[in-house]
């Protein structure tokens, strides 16, 4: 889509400089670059008839003045690990898109944010923040806006517009200074104390993946279609279940959707010892919770859920996720290194499952009102269908995530909605949707009966 023309928007922040990645960010740059997707967020707000053009010049001035990220560029060499640079002052573009009168704007604002969503960010040269408007007979339109998913992630993207919509009327401030930079989190990371923490959580890694019960490795098998795919369930008796569950146990929605996914898994996998990749933010860390930048990293969720019932592999897996959460924070490149050791000196390939409850990354999902077996059982009667997406690439065997909890909208229920991406040489499209409806069936039989067991035998893990 052509620009009609830019502005260029000076920005004069407070401080700058150089210095290495932080390992959240480590993390994000390692993600996209084995992902081939830049995974940039868009978002798309549509404007009042009278917006002006210096309202939006003053945001994007905003944004840069404040935070470091959104004026930090690249540098890379291809014999050092990447460096992060931070400006003091510089100017960055607002683009102005002209459309005819007769075009649908809405539909051009969509379109816009689709193209940019996949139109990488030229990190060495372009600041991570791009601010597009659609205008239209001399209206604002819509405004789309574009962040480079290196410079920080979807709650660092609220915390942004938080504290532009609380900025002084009368100075245009944010009411306090800025806690925590990126760059502040590198020096930090640097300390006795942060190598202490990287350490603790990498011996934590390599004891528990030691202590993973070996299985034979899965041959690649092609079969027709996709090779990548992805399976989307929106489902209202996993969340009436979900909910139900958690009312009775007292905890929030995401643990018990945990559990339904580690029992799930390890029914497909026909053993008790569940092991998987979770995403964690590290934003419940000291001076992290409103850090404008990547906090997340890979954390190892190991849990058993043999001889027990759905119950109680809600409560293992809140223990589990405990000790998740407290080791996914460590130098990214060292637990590069530490991971493919381990598998040669046992001498199999760990093919651990991603699990993502992005709901949860930003709060906890607390139950809503407590429905009766019933009205779980009636949501049941009414199945959803799995609706599938191919992918152009997926770099992972397996990936399940929790895309929204009750995102309902005027015209249907509240649900679930779960994604299950996969590499179909792998993990076959009838093995994808297995999966989904496993963790279903087993919300709805929980909800109805607190003595649902897992149906999996103990069995001590063992390692080498």
């Amino acid at each position: 889509m052509t620009v009609s023309h830019t502005i260029d928007v000076p920005f004069d922040g407070d401080g700058a400089g150089c210095g290495g990645l932080n390992w959240g960010q480590q993390h994000i740059l390692g993600a996209t670059r084995n992902l081939g997707s830049p995974m940039n967020m868009c978002a798309v707000r549509v404007l009042e008839p009278t917006a002006r053009l210096e309202e939006f010049v003053d945001e994007l001035r905003f944004y840069l003045n404040r935070f470091q990220s959104m004026r930090t560029l690249l540098r890379f060499s291809p014999d050092a690990p990447p460096i992060q640079e931070v400006f003091a002052a510089g100017r960055a573009p607002l683009a102005v898109i002209d459309i005819p009168a007769d075009a649908d704007a809405d539909t051009v604002a969509a379109e816009l944010a689709a193209e940019h969503e996949k139109l990488p960010f030229d990190e060495e040269r372009e600041f991570p923040i791009r601010m597009l408007l659609v205008r239209q007979t001399s209206i604002l339109t819509h405004l789309v806006t574009v962040l480079n998913h290196f410079a920080t992630d979807g709650a660092g993207a609220f915390v942004m517009y938080e504290d532009y919509l609380r900025r002084d009327p009368a100075t245009g401030l944010a009411p306090h200074p800025v806690p925590t930079h990126p760059l502040d989190l590198t020096a930090q990371q640097s300390t006795p104390a942060g190598r202490r923490q990287s350490d603790s959580s990498l011996r934590y890694w390599e004891r528990e993946l030691r202590a993973l019960p070996l299985r034979p490795a899965r041959e690649p098998v092609a079969g027709a279609g996709a090779r990548y795919r992805c399976a989307r369930l929106r489902s209202v008796p996993m969340l009436l279940g979900a909910t139900r569950v958690a009312h009775r146990l007292r905890c929030d929605v995401s643990a018990v959707l945990l559990a339904l996914f580690a029992t799930a898994l390890a029914r497909a996998a026909g053993e008790p010892t569940v092991a998987a990749q979770v995403l964690v933010s590290n934003r419940f860390r000291p001076g992290m919770a409103d850090i404008v930048g990547n906090v997340s990293q890979t954390g190892l969720f190991v849990v058993d859920v043999g001889g027990a019932t759905i119950d109680e592999v809600v409560e293992r897996a809140q223990r589990a996720v405990t000790r998740t959460y407290k080791y996914a924070y460590f130098d990214w490149e060292q637990w590069r290194e530490l991971v493919p050791r381990i598998e040669r000196e046992r001498g199999a390939e760990f093919e651990l499952c991603y699990y993502n409850d992005r709901p949860s990354q930003r709060s906890a999902t607390v139950p809503g009102p407590e429905p009766s077996a019933e009205e779980v059982m009636a949501a049941a009667a009414v199945p959803a269908p799995i609706t599938w997406t191919d992918l152009p690439f997926f770099n992972e065997r397996l990936m399940v995530s929790i895309d929204s909890v009750a995102d309902a909208d005027a015209a249907e229920a509240e649900a679930v909605t779960l994604l299950v991406h996969a590499d179909t040489w792998f993990v076959p499209p009838a093995e994808m949707e297995e999966l989904a409806r496993s963790m279903e069936d087993l919300a709805i039989a929980a909800a109805c009966d607190a003595t649902t067991p897992t149906g999996l035998g103990a069995l001590e893990r063992s390692g080498t």
